[in-house]
């Protein structure tokens, strides 16, 4: 039996949910298959959202999001921890539910699916633009194009001399003033070398010469050469040249050319195509006359005069009949009356002329408005100057409607964006047929003309039927060459094909999302979503088949079974029976809603469900029907007709509607029912029964006749509000009567009341501390928001006055008012019987099945079917006369049944055929088959959808429409059969059996429990194939350079983060960037991804502990929601403060000078804040505000910077100076006042009310601020509300201002805090960063202490202690400090998620061995081993399941002991069911791993194979396995020094070392000797190595012993024999790709000598800078010498691709035209090592480095590969070999200086294999008469030294001292942690025994 097949996987088959509780839930415990398709159901409203979105998919996406940093989760939506007491083995979820409700004209279907984001990125590198003027091709003139255009034109030529063998001058043309001689301007161009003038040209202030740049014939001319003259001519001419052909006479003009994008015809220029161009939301691309709207909205002459046939004394201009412009329609009558026209004739009947004076003005206007008519187009326009002002726009509103943009047409771009074309003529010919081409407006070229040109422009595409436009990108990817082409052309495709295949073919991109139906949006947002293609998560879905019709139900149920198919869990909420049964478990919920709902009353397989004795069961099987008796549609049935109706889709369609009857309107999704009926009959009906309000709805011609109802009530499906405030009782307009029960109570009246003071959103009866709502709303930030009952009314509204009021009711119970609106609908209507006004609405709710819910629900917690019922309710208890009438209204309903299960539908149908009862008459848009069937009549539109609908397939009866056997009849058929038993209801309600699968069923199975990648190409992997199972420890390992990292990060990371962050809208995905695609054939069983990669920086020094594991950020939460502010002078704890006392602490404070009031309006949040402007403008009259520090008009300001956080403050009161004492204080009463916030602002420096509205600065320094509600009580200090940046190092708000921050000062920190800067300066420099100088004296902070607070800060206390105390505790005391904590029940709820994630953490770093360190501990203090385990604990500490953690070296810096410990708990992630993938090369790691994967077998080119996976034996066991190799025989090692040290020995000698936690006396370090330092992490080795021997060996070495000055120790003696110090860190080699191997080592430039002293270089001029890449002078232009051009893709990760211009050698062509040996410098560049060293093998000085990185197994790097690109080992070995380079082969011992090399663990990224080749160049260098003192835990090299020195016996406090000291074998009979790993070390590696001589 394996290894792996013994560790049994954790992951569970479930997702278990414990105790749910959530909303009306009954505690349940529910177990869901997890990689099935699950559907909840049950009766509305009886907990089926709070179980699968406000329970399941709220814990499944908030684990996951919280593994983002708190900056990037703000930008993602934040779900609320739901009350369950356990969910395990949750995946990452996804939802997808009913919110498509689509408000905004700029959302279109392009936008909404992202493919217009592509089609931008797709067009802007690839498309190519055409005149608009003449149709010619558009090329970027650079040198090269247009030397490929001047020999295209002279081979085409069939002019005599003008050929290829002509002789050609490029020349430039040079403009030479009058003022300047002629002779002086040509004598000045020779000298530069320009000494042929081609042309004089004389003009009247110039005369224009043509220079020749170059001379040549083409046919033979070097490339090079004429590309140089045309960049000569270009920069010369300022961008333009001028091409001739000499002759005998005068040069012949051949053409001129301009740099850039111009017409080679007409000489019209064009910007260069970017992504914005194509984007409408963006100024650079958006049409300015429409924004990019596409439509324009004007003044509709037929609002203004809505009514004709008035005259214009009798109000026909409807603006002019309101009191505010009355005298507006005085001066028009007088002047209309001057000018002749008739005042008492029906303004439809006046001539033109006189309609168009009416409307456009007096003929003759002049501008005098006063004796000239102006108009009432000019009375608009003047009304338009005013429209900041909220009331102008209202009435602006009321007479505009929209139409198409002028002037781009409805394109909604610029022209300039719709000269770009992409794709071929062919293609174009292939698809023209299916789009009317759109010519730019204003374009002069001819339609012929036009339609000749290739491909399409952006708006063509955007009008190009889906289903169209996926052939045509079909036909675009088969002829797409690059890699970045390929790429977006996929992601275009994989999108369209999903609309399509979701049966969205006939819809346009350029679709605005407002028109959709309830369907399409629906399954626009599935393409979005599920586009993703990710696996092992969780996606839920509410009612997926909301505006389905049946016939489509099969592709959504094939769409959904493909996602479990990938590995996914399906969880949807769902009514529809096709849905349901396609399924294969269903949840059912019951018995009944509400507060007797909650329960699971079913569960099991969905088939069982027909069988089960639920009310689910009941209908599905038949046994219940929704039934209704049909009444008969006759000839004497009133009928109201519909004639040419043609909007949208819709064919000219005539239909009769009968009165009195039940109407369904029925079709498939997009067949024209919403135009038909919301678009087109509705508008009709309101504008013929004067219902009409706002702008007139385009109904496209339509017309009404026939018989009309005598009012329309119509119900859409906009959503309720979503405010909690509102209320059933209210909704339906019951609660007005409720509180006029109360308020005309005489007790009511005696005691101060009246009616409106039982209203909890306004009046003085509302409770004062929570303004009615009846909770307090906690905003946590980054986390869930928490919301309490409040503290004061206990939940209950209400003031204690008012409660105190209580009345008996009807059914003899005394109640008030909050007992009231606990009351359900049902015990209302007997409490208040008799009472009409009440029980009228409410009998509505009770008989739409509501009367369960209570009076006061919220309407926020309503599910969506109980949401859609109250409207329902709502819409028939006001438009409902209670007696027939002789003509009843139309209620027209579109799709009522959403969110409605069987019950509550045959409830529905009641409701229904009570109103038609009544003589209404009940029109309804419905898919749902059982309304359909029991409709009596019936309209179906079709047959498809879009363009290939809108035409009336049917109207008649059911048995009608069945017998036609229509789409719809036939589904009706299926759904009787199906009711009825038949057996055709298997095929009705199941799905399709699945088509067979191309991939074996091995490897599906694999698949199910594995990662598998197939064919791998990224870097160097050999289209490697592998599965790594899920659930386990996985370890990758191989040599340094193998591709590891490549398969680990490059591939699975980034695959399953970029699949979770691409179903997230555009927003959040550029806030947090998702990483770039690999190259790959497929990933699957991919599951969202968390990754920890190295760093080699620790932080700076306002980082610590806390911070870095962000504990920090949650304390600070704490502190702010439940901390104590305390006076820091008196320290009491603040209050209340009256005004009084404010009023003496501004004479305190200012004197007697006039003084300015200010109230905060805003307070550090992000927001435009129009409304908040507005406000302050109209309402308060102010002409001024202080915003963000500075005084501000407010004349013009529309809004602020959405992204951005602001304050805003509002002027109130001045107090002018010497103010009497009683003044000063009603001042300020009066200000508190305002927006009663209890708190202002002073400043003595204001602008006075004449000054000149100009913006001015206000610094915070000039500004004091005052609470009425923070005030020390005895000392009057006022303090702010607490806010998380008050305790912040970082924010000037908290930060200690002597320290700024960093607990520490200096003379550089001194000098920084007395800086003047802004406060914008001042913000910025507290972001940064910064680390310590080598020589910076740091001491203490003598302000703060050291806790990096200001006072303020530090005197909130929370349970007695401040945030700084709890940050000086060490790990060990925090996490005893939270266990013990106890807190109350609010506390409790407030902190409960906060201390659950610092108590996780703490809890991960005990485990990892750091319970030692303090809280507060600076990041630059921290060991590398410590470093790398507190980031391990921001990440793994939190409680995350079901995904892949990706790690990289996480034992790095950490010795054996802590090791051990780091393991045993990432061990314990995978019993969580996540899986674990670790890039490792320790030996301990990989022996612990469940499964080995091993690439190899060399790095670089020669590696990127598998050489072996399985367990460890398996990978011991191949043969080709380097790594099985080495566990299989292991290094061998004696434990003696090579080099022992005795007493005759040389030494370094440090005497009393107590730098940090250093406690040593006396300490040897051995001369001309490798020393390895070890010890546990945290005790002393980079303090000892670094800190004390480096830092003052190279202060000290070169100065006299007597000036010597040491820090960290006494002495170090023993200096004399060293020569020199270096050290060998961490750190990479460079950070951008200009530095490469060849430069860093520094042999490059013995290269680029070589190179300039070639002939061909010297010819040339060329000196050594000419062959550097960095260099303008010889890089190539295109990529800057980078040999790679980056692709900017917005949102989609940057993509690097070669460049064309270079083919990635980085050179230009003059440059790569020098060669030596046959190579040039390009080609240098990209060769091996290896075959470099073969090369130069002449060149000592080259060859000598090359053949060092040999001999370090560098071998197969390239010379100029990207530093970027180097891992961790490669880049250590790289700076070794730059050291040994320095180290000439036949240098003496005596004239080489001795050198002291310290390295700082060199073994990290090396694969065991390398850790030998990494001792022999350490022996190397101290056989050269070296010292090499090491830092190192890799018991291969702690063996290997001559002299160990091992500190301990513990980290930190513990630590520190030697506990050891000796060669390996000494120290390893010692008993310390070093000892007792090197001692089982050396056993198992100790050299074999030789066999004995025979």
């Amino acid at each position: 039996m394996t290894q792996t097949a013994k560790k049994t996987a954790p992951e569970s088959d479930f997702i278990r949910i414990r105790g749910a509780s959530q909303n009306n839930l009954k505690h349940i415990d529910v177990d869901i298959p997890v990689g099935e398709f699950t559907v909840v159901t049950g009766l509305s409203g009886s907990g089926k959202s709070s179980l699968v979105f406000d329970t399941l998919y709220a814990e499944g996406q908030r684990r996951y999001v919280e593994t983002f940093s708190p900056y990037a989760r703000q930008f993602l939506d934040r779900m609320d921890r739901p009350h369950v007491d356990a969910i395990e083995g949750v995946p990452p979820a996804i939802a997808i539910d009913q919110n498509g409700v689509i408000r905004t004209s700029r959302s279109t279907v392009g936008t909404m699916t992202e493919l217009n984001d592509h089609l931008k990125l797709l067009f802007a590198h690839h498309a190519q633009a055409y005149c608009p003027d003449d149709g010619s091709f558009v090329p970027d003139f650079t040198p090269e194009t247009i030397w490929e255009d001047i020999l295209e034109r002279l081979e085409k030529s069939s002019t005599p001399g003008i050929d290829l063998d002509a002789r050609l001058a490029i020349a430039f043309e040079l403009a030479v003033p009058k003022s300047l001689p002629l002779e002086t301007a040509e004598a000045g161009l020779s000298a530069q070398g320009f000494t042929r003038i081609l042309k004089r040209v004389p003009d009247k202030s110039a005369t224009m010469l043509a220079v020749a740049a170059d001379r040549f014939r083409p046919s033979r001319v070097e490339r090079g050469r004429a590309l140089e003259a045309i960049e000569t001519a270009l920069e010369k001419g300022a961008g333009k040249l001028v091409v001739y052909v000499e002759s005998a006479d005068e040069p012949l003009e051949v053409a001129r050319y301009r740099r850039g994008r111009v017409c080679p015809s007409c000489g019209k220029v064009f910007a260069s195509a970017t992504p914005n161009l194509f984007s409408f939301n963006s100024p650079v691309g958006a049409c300015p006359t429409c924004r990019g709207f596409g439509r324009v909205i004007e003044n509709d002459i037929r609002l203004i005069i809505p009514d004709p046939s008035k005259t214009l004394e009798e109000d026909a201009v409807k603006p002019f009949s309101t009191a505010a412009y009355a005298e507006c329609k005085e001066e028009m009558l007088e002047r209309c009356a001057k000018a002749g026209i008739r005042l008492n004739v029906p303004f439809e009947d006046l001539s033109e002329d006189e309609k168009r004076f009416v409307v456009e003005g007096d003929p003759a206007w002049s501008g005098d408005w006063r004796r000239e008519w102006y108009g009432i187009k000019r009375f608009f326009e003047w009304l338009e100057t005013k429209s900041y002002k909220m009331h102008v726009r209202v009435m602006l509103s009321r007479y505009r409607s929209y139409v198409k943009c002028p002037d781009c047409g409805g394109s909604h771009l610029k022209s300039d964006s719709l000269v770009w074309r992409y794709g071929t003529l062919e293609m174009r010919a292939a698809f023209k047929g299916s789009v009317a081409g759109f010519k730019p407006v204003g374009a002069k070229i001819s339609d012929a003309d036009y339609e000749k040109l290739p491909g399409f422009n952006f708006h063509e595409l955007m009008l190009l039927p889906i289903k169209s436009l996926k052939g045509f990108f079909g036909l675009a990817a088969e002829r797409a060459e690059s890699a970045d082409e390929k790429m977006l052309l996929s992601e275009i495709n994989s999108r369209l094909g999903y609309l399509v295949d979701v049966g969205l073919g006939y819809l346009t991109l350029d679709r605005q999302g407002r028109t959709l139906s309830g369907g399409e949006v629906q399954r626009v947002n599935l393409t979005t979503a599920l586009g993703t293609n990710l696996v092992n998560t969780l996606f839920v879905l509410d009612e997926p088949s909301i505006g389905l019709h049946p016939r489509d139900m099969d592709r959504v149920n094939g769409i959904l079974r493909r996602l479990t198919e990938a590995g996914n869990t399906l969880v949807v909420v769902e009514h529809d029976p096709q849905v349901m049964l396609a399924a294969n478990r269903l949840i059912d919920m019951g018995p009944k809603a509400g507060r007797e709902g909650g329960e699971i009353i079913f569960e099991g397989p969905t088939r069982d469900v027909l069988a089960a004795e639920t009310a689910t069961g009941a209908y599905l099987s038949g046994r219940k029907r929704i039934e209704r008796k049909h009444l008969p549609v006759d000839a004497d049935t009133p009928k109201m007709r519909l004639m040419r109706a043609s909007k949208h889709n819709l064919k000219n369609i005539a239909v009769d509607i009968p009165l009195g009857r039940f109407v369904a309107v029925a079709g498939v999704s997009g067949s024209g029912k919403s135009t038909l009926v919301a678009d087109t009959l509705v508008p009709l009906l309101s504008r013929a029964l004067n219902l009409t309000k706002g702008p007139a709805v385009d109904t496209a011609g339509a017309l009404l006749g026939g018989e009309l109802p005598s009012d329309c009530v119509f119900v859409d499906q906009s959503p309720l509000g979503r405010t909690t405030r509102g209320n059933p009782a209210s909704y339906v307009g019951a609660f007005d009567g409720i509180r006029r029960f109360f308020g005309m109570k005489p007790q009511t009246r005696a005691a101060g009341f009246k009616e409106a003071d039982f209203s909890f959103n306004a009046g003085k009866g509302r409770c004062p501390h929570c303004l009615g709502a009846g909770y307090e709303h906690v905003e946590m930030q980054f986390l869930s928001d928490v919301y309490l009952p409040c503290p004061v009314c206990k939940g209950r509204h209400y003031r204690d006055e008012i409660l105190a009021l209580a009345y008996p009711m009807a059914d003899g119970v005394t109640r008030n008012i909050a007992d009231t609106l606990e009351l359900t609908v049902k015990q209302a209507l007997d409490a208040f019987e008799g009472i009409e006004e009440i029980t009228g609405p409410l009998s509505f709710l009770d008989f739409v099945g509501l009367g369960y819910l209570t009076l006061g629900q919220p309407l926020t917690t309503l599910s969506g079917g109980e949401r859609q019922r109250l409207k329902l309710a709502a819409h028939i208890a006001e438009g409902i006369p209670r007696s027939r009438g002789r003509r009843g209204k139309a209620f027209i309903f579109d799709e009522p049944t959403t969110g409605l299960h069987f019950a509550d539908v045959a409830r529905l149908i009641e409701v229904f055929d009570r109103l038609i009862a009544l003589g209404h008459t009940v029109i309804v848009i419905e898919h749902n088959l059982d309304v359909v069937n029991c409709a009596d009549w019936v309209i179906e539109l079709g047959p498809e959808g879009g363009d290939e609908g809108g035409k009336l397939v049917f109207a008649g009866t059911p048995e009608a429409m069945i017998e036609k056997d229509t789409l719809t009849g036939a589904a009706l058929q299926g759904w009787r059969l199906a009711l009825a038993g038949d057996e055709s209801k298997e095929t009705f309600f199941n799905l399709p059996k699945p088509k067979p699968k191309t991939r074996s069923m091995q490897s599906l199975l694999l698949e199910r429990r594995a990662i598998v990648v197939e064919g791998a190409r990224e870097h160097n992997l050999k289209n490697i194939t592998t599965a790594l199972p899920r659930g386990r420890f996985n370890v990758i390992t191989g040599p340094s350079g193998s591709g590891k990292s490549t398969l680990a990060f490059d591939i699975i990371f980034a695959e399953g983060q970029r699949r979770y962050l691409e179903s997230l809208n555009a927003y959040a995905r550029s806030m947090v960037q998702p990483p770039p695609v690999p190259e790959v054939d497929a990933v699957r069983g991919i599951a969202p991804t968390v990754a920890i990669e190295q760093r080699t920086s620790r932080g700076g020094m306002r980082s610590t502990v806390a911070t870095l594991t962000e504990i920090y950020h949650f304390l600070r939460l704490i502190y702010v929601k439940l901390g104590t502010q305390y006076c820091p002078d008196c320290g009491i704890p603040v209050e209340a403060q009256s005004a009084e006392a404010i009023a003496d602490a501004l004479a305190r404070d200012f004197g007697k000078k006039s003084i300015m009031l200010l109230v905060p309006v805003v307070q550090r949040r992000k927001g435009a804040f129009a409304d908040k402007l507005e406000e302050m403008r109209t309402t308060f009259g102010r002409k001024w505000a202080r915003i963000d520090g500075k005084w501000t008009p407010l004349e013009g300001l529309e809004k602020l910077n959405l992204r951005k956080l602001h304050d805003i403050e509002m002027p109130v009161e001045v107090v002018p100076a010497r103010a009497s004492v009683s003044s000063r204080i009603e001042a300020v009463k009066r200000a508190l006042s305002v927006l009663e916030r209890g708190q202002i602002f002073a400043t003595v420096d204001f602008p006075e009310e004449d000054a000149a509205l100009v913006e001015r600065d206000s610094p915070e320094e000039t500004v004091r601020f005052y609470s009425a509600l923070r005030a020390c009580p005895k000392c009057a200090r006022s303090f702010p509300e607490l806010d998380s940046r008050l305790f912040s190092y970082n924010a000037t708000v908290g930060a200690c201002p002597t320290c700024l921050g960093y607990g520490v000062v200096s003379a550089a920190v001194a000098k920084e805090a007395r800086k003047k800067r802004t406060d914008e300066e001042r913000i910025l420099a507290m972001t940064s960063d910064r680390l310590p100088d080598e020589d910076e004296a740091l001491e203490t902070c003598p302000d703060c202490g050291g806790t990096r607070l200001n006072e303020i800060a530090r005197n909130v206390l929370w349970k007695g202690e401040s945030i700084s105390r709890i940050g000086a505790m060490t790990i060990k005391e925090a996490s005893a400090y939270f266990k013990k904590l106890r807190l109350s029940a609010r506390d409790s709820q407030i902190a409960r998620d906060a201390v659950a994630e610092i108590v996780s953490r703490l809890a991960f770093l005990e485990d990892v061995g750091l319970a030692y360190l303090s809280l507060d501990r600076s990041a630059p203090t921290l060991s590398g081993g410590e470093s790398q385990r507190i980031r391990l604990a921001a990440q793994l500490g939190t409680n995350l399941r079901g995904v892949c953690y990706v790690l990289d070296e996480p034992t790095i810096g950490l010795h054996p002991r802590d090791n051990g410990i780091l393991l045993s708990a990432i061990e314990r992630l995978t019993n969580k069911g996540n899986t674990l993938l670790v890039v490792e090369h320790d030996e301990e790691t990989i022996r612990r791993a469940d499964h080995v994967l091993d690439i190899g077998p060399g790095a670089g080119i020669r590696g990127g194979r598998i050489m072996a996976e399985g367990t460890v034996e398996d990978v011991m066991n191949a043969p080709e396995s380097p790594t099985g190799a080495a566990l299989k025989s292991p290094l061998a090692h004696t434990g003696r020094a090579k080099r022992p040290f005795d007493e005759s020995s040389k030494r370094l000698v440090i005497e009393h070392a107590d730098e940090n936690n250093l406690s040593i006396d006396r300490l040897e370090i051995p001369i001309g000797r490798l020393t390895v330092i070890t010890g546990v992490s945290g005790s002393g080795k980079s303090t000892l190595a670094r800190e004390v021997l480096f830092e003052n060996v190279s202060r000290n070495l070169k100065v006299s012993p007597e000036a010597r000055h040491f820090r960290g120790c006494a002495s170090i003696t023993g200096l004399e024999a060293i020569g020199r110090i270096l050290e060998v860190d961490q750190t990479p080699i460079g950070k951008t790709p200009r530095s490469c191997p060849a430069t860093y080592v520094g042999f490059f430039d013995k290269i680029r000598a070589l190179y300039a002293q070639t002939p061909e270089a010297v010819a040339r001029g060329f000196a050594p800078g000419r062959f550097s890449f960095n260099n303008a002078e010889g890089s190539c232009p295109v990529c800057g010498g980078q040999g790679l051009r980056t692709i900017e893709m917005n949102f989609l990760p940057d993509v690097k691709v070669l460049c064309e211009a270079c083919r990635g050698s980085r050179f230009n062509a003059e440059t790569l035209a020098v060669a030596w040996k046959g190579k040039n410098i390009g080609e240098v560049l990209q060769m091996e090592v290896d075959e470099a060293a073969e090369f130069f093998a002449s060149m000592p000085a080259i060859a000598h480095p090359l053949r060092l990185m040999q001999e370090v197994g560098l071998g197969y790097l390239t010379l100029g590969q990207p530093s970027p690109t180097l891992s961790g080992g490669e880049a250590q070995r790289i700076k070794l070999v730059s050291e040994l380079a320095k180290v000439r082969p036949d240098a003496t011992r005596t004239r080489s200086p001795h050198t002291l090399y310290v390295l700082d663990e060199p073994t990290v990224g090396l694969h065991m294999t390398d850790v030998e080749k990494l001792t022999n160049v350490l022996s190397r260098l101290v056989d050269a008469g070296n010292t090499v003192v090491v830092i190192e835990h890799n018991l291969d090299v702690i063996a290997e030294a001559d002299w160990v020195i091992d500190l301990g016996p513990e980290g930190g406090a513990g630590g520190g001292r030697v506990v050891a000291v000796g060669e390996p074998a000494t120290v390893a009979k010692c008993r310390t942690e070093t000892g007792r790993a090197l001692k089982a070390f050396l056993k198992i590696h100790r050299p074999k025994k030789r066999a004995a001589a025979l």
